[in-house]
C-alpha cells in the first residue's frame, strides 16, 4: 500500500483511516494478486535494498539476497587493505555488488560481468542510478577479461538441480533459473572458474566465493586441486552457515 501511494510506512500508518482513490485501490488490488500468486515483492515493486542501497531489479535477474551482503562486505574490506586494486564481480546480475563495492571503494576499478545481456542491461542501470563508474564485459566467467585482476569475486548459481526443482513451488520459481542453478552438483561453474582463475589472477591476489551452506568441502577440495598454494578461509553469513570462500595466494 505505501508502494502504491508513494507514501512512507510510518505517513500510511498515521493516515489508515483516509479513503483511497479509486485508481489506487484498483492498483493496490492488482498488486496483491500478483503477490498472492507467489510473485516476489521485489519484482513487483521493482526495487530491493542491497547494503543500504536501493537497486532496481526485474524478472531478468537474481534478487540480491542478504546472505551476498557478506561477500560484497568482504570484498568491500579486501580492497580498502589494497587501494587501486582492481575487483571483477563475475555474475554480476542486477549489480548489486558491484555497485555497492564501486560506492565504498572509488579508488578501485570494478569490472562487472555477465553471460547474459539482459542481466547487463539492469547493472548498468543501477550503475547509472548509483553514479559509479563499472566497466561491464559480457560472456562466461573470466573469458572476458583482456588482463589479469587482483581480485575475483563471484556469486555463481550453486543450487543443485535437485535442490532448484525442490524450491519450485516457492518464489524462486520467478527468478531466471540460469542464476540459481548449474543443472548440476551446484559446483560445475565453480569448477570451471577455479580453472580459469591462474591465468586470469594478478600476483598476491585473492578470490572471494559465495557458496551453498554444505559445499564448503567440496569447494575447497576443487581449490586444492587447482590452486594449490592458496591459502583458504571460510566466512559465515548473518544465520552462522560458511558462506563465503577466500583464497588467497
Amino acid at each position: 500500500m505505501a508502494f502504491v501511494l508513494g507514501w512512507s510506512r510510518a505517513r500510511l500508518f498515521a493516515h489508515w483511516d483516509e479513503p483511497l482513490p479509486p485508481a489506487d485501490l484498483r492498483r493496490y488490488a492488482e498488486l496483491a494478486e500478483r503477490r498472492a500468486a507467489g510473485e516476489p515483492v521485489a519484482y513487483i515493486r521493482n526495487l530491493k535494498e542491497f547494503l543500504g542501497l536501493e537497486f532496481f531489479v526485474d524478472a531478468r535477474v537474481l534478487i540480491p539476497r542478504p546472505e551476498t551482503e557478506l561477500l560484497a562486505s568482504r570484498a568491500i574490506a579486501w580492497l580498502q587493505a589494497h587501494p587501486g586494486a582492481t575487483m571483477v564481480d563475475v555474475g554480476t546480475g542486477s549489480g548489486a555488488l558491484a555497485v555497492a563495492v564501486a560506492r565504498a571503494c572509488p579508488d578501485a576499478r570494478v569490472i562487472a560481468n555477465d553471460v547474459s545481456p539482459d542481466a547487463l542491461d539492469v547493472a548498468r542501470l543501477n550503475a547509472a542510478r548509483h553514479g559509479v563508474a563499472i566497466t561491464f564485459l559480457e560472456g562466461s566467467l573470466l573469458e572476458p577479461l583482456a588482463s589479469p585482476v587482483e581480485l575475483i569475486v563471484a556469486n555463481l548459481p550453486y543450487l543443485s538441480l535437485a535442490e532448484y526443482e525442490g524450491l519450485l513451488g516457492t518464489s524462486i520459481a520467478y527468478e531466471p533459473r540460469p542464476a540459481l542453478t548449474d543443472g548440476a552438483d551446484g559446483l560445475r561453474w565453480y569448477a570451471a572458474l577455479l580453472e580459469q582463475a591462474p591465468a586470469k589472477l594478478a600476483p598476491a591476489g585473492a578470490l572471494l566465493l559465495e557458496i551453498g551452506s554444505g559445499q564448503p568441502a567440496a569447494l575447497l577440495e576443487l581449490a586444492a586441486q587447482r590452486l594449490p598454494s592458496f591459502e583458504p578461509a571460510v566466512y559465515a553469513d548473518y544465520a552462522g552457515l560458511p558462506r563465503v570462500v577466500e583464497l588467497a595466494s
